[in-house]
């Protein structure tokens, strides 16, 4: 897929980040880190290998997914650039190319968004059911032309949603993770227009993430770069999440100021 922009720039302060009249410490993580907790093999075929922030950006982006999720990833590797994608998923395994990097607050945004696009190829491969992944594909089969049944919308007006299947689930959730206030408003929008059929995909989207465990609850997300979120003062991706009831439409009521969690 290629790359497209998210989130916001916030001031921190070192690894304490103050927000409001709450600190949150950050813990930054190392692509070391992400191979003993996660088991991920990280590797390289390109002339560079991850930086300190890219890598710190993929700990916090693994920490802030359910572990069954973050463990469907068995390999992330680095290729040379290509000129026809950011980033691409088989199996198991995420590629990321070169051109896709850190080192500027809009290219770090941009590189979360395709981690979390990636994650969701291997999600679907590994993570679904066989029921879910037919109830999709009748999903995307029913979406026919109607750019609402898509989160293309809420991506400046992308239309890779609608390539197929995987890309429409995955462009959802990277959507969903960048800012799920905005999808779940979205889909909101659409119920109240009896538009139905965003609204179950993303009903399979809250059941993959939260499994059995909570089915009353779903968590939401919301993907930021914060300078001086590193120990030496850079900046780096920071995931924001929270657990929150889902109401009687089966979506979660998001406050303005929800109690946040920060990976």
């Amino acid at each position: 897929m290629r790359s497209y922009v998210i989130g916001i720039a916030l001031l921190a302060l070192g690894s304490l980040v103050l927000v409001g009249s709450a600190q949150y410490e950050l813990v930054t993580g190392t692509c070391e880190q992400i191979t003993a907790e996660f088991g991920i093999v990280i590797t390289s075929e390109s002339t560079r290998d991850f930086d300190s922030v890219e890598c710190a950006t993929l700990y916090a982006i693994l920490r802030s997914l359910p572990e069954r999720l973050s463990r469907a990833v068995t390999t992330i590797r680095r290729l040379p650039r290509d000129p026809e994608a950011a980033g691409r998923a088989y199996g198991s395994t995420i590629e990321l190319y070169d051109g896709l990097n850190c080192d500027t607050i809009p290219n770090c945004r941009d590189f979360m968004v395709v981690v979390f696009h990636e994650i969701a190829h291997v999600v679907h491969f590994r993570v679904f059911t066989p029921q879910q992944v037919q109830a999709y594909r009748q999903l995307y089969r029913r979406s026919g032309s109607d750019p609402g049944n898509f989160i293309g919308p809420l991506l400046r007006g992308r239309r890779y949603a609608t390539t197929n299947e995987y890309e429409d689930f995955a462009e959802l959730f990277a959507a969903y993770t960048e800012d799920s206030d905005r999808v779940v408003r979205f889909v909101r929008d659409r119920l109240s227009k009896n538009e139905t059929i965003l609204f179950e995909k993303l009903k399979i989207l809250f059941d993959v993430l939260m499994g059995q465990s909570q089915p009353q609850s779903v968590f939401v997300y919301l993907s930021e770069v914060w300078v001086g979120a590193m120990p030496d003062g850079n900046f780096r991706g920071v995931v924001r999440r929270t657990l929150l009831p889902r109401d009687s439409q089966g979506l979660p009521s998001i406050p303005s100021e929800p109690g946040w969690e920060d990976f």
